[in-house]
């Protein structure tokens, strides 16, 4: 057989090349088999949560539920601070319970007792528009400076440096009393010796009219000094706030007094009682300037932002009828007198760097 150079066959090779053959086959003919069937099955069942499937695992640790709550009802948002006047007549006192603010502490109050009560706490007020909505003020009045009184005076003593001059009585001067003799030729041959003034004599060589108890001869002028008390400062004499327009209200207050309304004090109420005096001031004296006349009835609101700088933006300008004399009038009147007065720190930290504004302005 060596000699016919034919290779002998490999008894161990041949079984592992058919093994090869028959899983190469097999796998050929799997997928041809997934690829028919394949329309046939389901695919939704394999997504989701199979809650069929159940494992056994006999350390499952702790368990934890979960339960979603339905959201929290929203808070009911507290009523924002209002501005309001306060009465420089009426006394101050701490209000129980308000949201107002101002440029004095002062509680509500009223002449009269009212047949309804205001449910806000506000005093009643007649004879006053209905058709203007004003609730931040009480009282008008004017715009007249208040009448201040006098000054204080200190405690002085006694000192070198003159404060006072007075006239000092001059002394008394009379002469010796004596007598008159006339000589001399008469035709009537009458003679007569005339006594002198009997007021006591001071021995002086003319008579001079004086005080008998003066001791100074000639009554100069001589320097005295002062000494008086302290003496405290007199009380200012206050008048009526600013004029202001006024609403009807029947309902008011149980409180009896001169008319308040419940307000607190605070720094940005001081601030705003400050503007709005001079905004009004600026106001009026701009209308008495004009020429242009301004429709009666017609009222302007204008919105606008003031910083902590006191610089003014005008935001929104709503005209009713004014024109735009009117509106210049009332623009004007804010931004004219800008900037205002610097907030304080305190301001700042409780208002942030700017607050909006509204103001109205009524042309009657």
């Amino acid at each position: 057989m060596a000699g016919t150079g034919e290779q002998p066959l490999d008894s161990i090779k041949d079984p592992a090349d058919r093994s090869i053959l028959i899983g190469a086959v097999a796998t050929v003919l799997f997928h041809v088999l997934l690829m028919v069937l394949s329309p046939r099955f389901s695919f939704d069942e394999f997504s989701g949560v199979h809650t069929g499937i159940a494992v056994n695992n006999t350390n499952r640790g702790k368990t934890f539920d979960f339960e979603l709550t339905p959201s929290a009802v929203p808070e009911e948002q507290k009523k924002p601070l209002q501005f309001v006047d306060t009465n420089p007549d009426a006394p101050e006192n701490e209000p129980d319970k308000t949201n107002n603010f101002s440029n004095r502490t002062q509680q509500s109050a009223q002449k009269e007792a009212p047949k309804e009560i205001d449910p806000l706490n506000r005093p009643s007020i007649t004879d006053a528009q209905d058709t203007i909505k004003n609730d931040m003020s009480i009282v008008s009045g004017d715009l007249s400076q208040p009448q201040l009184g006098a000054a204080a005076r200190p405690e002085s003593a006694q000192s070198d440096q003159p404060e006072q001059n007075e006239q000092r009585l001059r002394m008394l001067q009379a002469p010796d009393a004596g007598y008159e003799k006339n000589q001399g030729e008469s035709k009537e041959g009458v003679s007569s010796n005339i006594s002198q003034s009997k007021l006591p004599s001071t021995h002086a060589d003319q008579n001079v009219e004086g005080a008998p108890d003066a001791k100074n001869p000639d009554g100069s002028m001589v320097a005295v000094t002062e000494a008086h008390k302290a003496q405290p400062k007199a009380r200012p004499r206050l008048t009526a706030p600013r004029t202001t327009i006024l609403t009807n209200r029947t309902a008011g207050t149980r409180n009896l007094g001169i008319v308040g309304m419940d307000a607190r004090w605070s720094e940005y109420g001081e601030y705003l009682a400050e503007l709005v005096e001079i905004v009004q001031m600026s106001w009026y004296a701009i209308l008495d300037e004009s020429r242009s006349p301004i429709p009666s009835g017609s009222h302007v609101v204008i919105t606008f932002k003031i910083n902590a700088n006191g610089e003014t933006d005008i935001v929104k300008v709503e005209d009713s009828d004014a024109g735009k004399q009117g509106v210049f009038t009332c623009q004007s009147a804010i931004q004219a007198r800008q900037p205002y007065r610097k907030w304080t720190q305190q301001m700042i930290d409780v208002l942030g760097s700017e607050q909006e504004l509204t103001f109205a302005f009524y042309y009657r």
